[in-house]
């Protein structure tokens, strides 16, 4: 189960769609897994921790690409899956399964949209 809440500001805030990368990530793994997207202009640093069996992945997305790009779905997936081996650390995380996953099923929807 993955669960995506953002920490944005008002100009990032129409530039990520958390509906969709919800739909698009909500059952690839069974492991408890949090993220929630950062867009904001302040200075933060991508984390992750875990809480029993949670993780939670703080994810920094660059907020200068955010507010320049028209669509943002590929500057999302392209940040998440370069900070996945972030996860590598907790065995009940399948990072590389994850990772193929996430590329299978945004591969698919690039396909569908265009």
């Amino acid at each position: 189960m993955i669960s995506i809440n953002g920490n944005v500001d008002t100009l990032s805030y129409p530039k990520v769609d958390f509906v969709w990368i919800n739909d698009l990530l909500k059952d690839l793994t069974d492991s408890k897994l949090y993220i929630t997207l950062v867009g904001r202009k302040e200075e933060t640093k991508t984390r992750v921790r875990k809480y029993k069996d949670e993780i939670f992945l703080w994810l920094v997305l660059p907020y200068e690409d955010l507010l320049a790009a028209e669509d943002t779905k590929s500057i999302v997936i392209d940040t998440l899956l370069k900070e996945l081996y972030r996860l590598e650390r907790y065995e009940f995380v399948d990072v590389e399964k994850l990772r193929k996953a996430i590329r299978e099923r945004f591969g698919l929807e690039v396909i569908i949209v265009n």
